[in-house]
């Protein structure tokens, strides 16, 4: 591999590793949000509340859905969402 082939490489590396680590620093964020408000949120809020911390509808969906493989969900649906024990504890 040529020198600029392997600056390419590493600077596609890089840059590949930077969603995940965005999408776990939302997911963080996301969690905190929640916990902060009781361990749930309503569609209601969440609509009023997400937007103006960043959150965009498809983002906060990939989160939920990746909580709910890990557990952290007792509920969710159209009426809101509740953190399960695990989730709201961490």
């Amino acid at each position: 591999m040529t020198f600029p082939a392997k600056v390419i490489f590493a600077a596609s590396l890089s840059l590949t590793a930077l969603p995940a680590f965005a999408a776990g620093e939302a997911s963080d964020k996301l969690l905190k949000l929640i916990r902060d408000n009781g361990c749930q949120m309503t569609a209601v809020e969440a609509g009023e509340m997400l937007p103006k911390h960043g959150f965009t509808p498809d983002q906060t969906r990939d989160i939920i859905r990746d909580w709910d493989k890990k557990g952290w969900l007792d509920g969710h649906g159209f009426a809101g969402i509740k953190l399960s024990d695990a989730g709201c504890k961490g």
